[in-house]
């Protein structure tokens, strides 16, 4: 399969009238060449088929505010006697300096830093797979048989779906709780740790064609004071539990 390419070019106009007395402007000519490209690999394999846009920018003339108008008149005309709208719903909007901004419309580097929580606001479920942990050899029982049951039950309680990991694939930023666990080490001295990581797929701010999976929310836990009778069965749930009670306030932030 080969790939598709769309090109497109389109001429505009940018005006700017700084606050003065007497107010002024400057008008600028550019190109705006647009490139729609379709990887016949990824579209096979990842199923990623909808168009990756580019864009280039080339300004051809500072004209006068009479002859943008007249430029812009003909244009329209032309786009009337091909039947198309005078504004293409397709038009990119105002250009940015950053990559992400030619493409979405607005810089997103401009908004505030969100709460540390907003990543498990509106999750759609999570995926997690522990079943195959092996706890201490003192534990009687299936340690992550018990902990993947007792795991299901409480994101249950919470209203939070768990989903396979096909389900996972298919639900937006693909959430994926994953639990490490280390048993204590005699010869080490090293005591048993746990720690939790939720995955999401994200996009970089200053360059929005970058997506990546990474780590959203974390937590890690062990022997503890508070819990002097504490099994390293309890400290895995004990992460559990935070996560949910993190998903919880979550979503009750105020937007």
């Amino acid at each position: 399969m080969k790939p598709f390419i769309f090109l497109a070019i389109s001429t505009w106009w940018i005006v700017f009238s700084p606050v003065s007395a007497q107010a002024q402007s400057e008008n600028f000519t550019w190109m705006v060449w647009e490139q729609r490209k379709v990887d016949p690999i990824l579209c096979r394999d990842k199923n990623l088929c909808d168009p990756q846009r580019k864009y280039i920018t080339r300004l051809i003339e500072q004209p006068t505010e009479q002859k943008a108008r007249e430029m812009l008149g003909a244009i329209a005309q032309l786009a009337k006697l091909r039947g198309q709208p005078v504004e293409h719903p397709e038009a990119p909007r105002m250009c940015r300096h950053t990559e992400a901004g030619k493409i979405l419309g607005f810089d997103p580097e401009l908004w505030d830093m969100s709460d540390k929580l907003a990543a498990l606001k509106d999750l759609g479920g999570v995926y997690f797979s522990v079943q195959t942990m092996k706890g201490p050899k003192s534990y009687k029982g299936q340690f992550g048989l018990d902990l993947q049951k007792n795991m299901e039950a409480r994101f249950k309680n919470a209203g939070l779906p768990v989903l396979s990991e096909d389900q996972m694939e298919q639900t937006a930023g693909k959430p994926h709780l994953n639990i490490y666990f280390s048993n204590t080490n005699p010869k080490t001295g090293c005591t048993y740790s746990v720690f939790a990581s939720l995955t999401q797929t994200m996009l970089l701010t200053r360059n929005h064609t970058t997506k990546l999976k990474v780590g959203t929310w974390g937590f890690s836990g062990g022997p503890s004071k508070d819990h002097p009778n504490g099994t390293e069965y309890d400290a895995v749930m004990r992460v559990v539990d935070r996560f949910l009670e993190d998903y919880k306030r979550a979503n009750t932030l105020r937007n």
